[in-house]
């Protein structure tokens, strides 16, 4: 059994989430996408994306050594 890109994506997101303090980033449960398929959603910024639409998970460090 293989698992796909989008649902590798979650668990990436997860993972990162309890492993890390971050008020930019919040998993908000599933929600209906316009096709009518529940998918995983998330909250980036102000923006609510669902799990298939992140592609890339990348750290930054700014000022203070925090992690966002």
């Amino acid at each position: 059994m293989s698992i796909g890109k989008a649902d590798l994506m979650h668990h990436r997101l997860q993972a990162w989430l309890r492993e890390n303090r971050c008020d930019d980033i919040e998993y908000l449960g599933e929600g209906e996408d316009k096709d009518g398929e529940m998918k995983h959603l998330y909250r980036i910024g102000e923006h609510e994306v669902f799990h298939d639409q992140v592609h890339e998970l990348e750290m930054e460090e700014v000022e203070g050594d925090e992690i966002i």
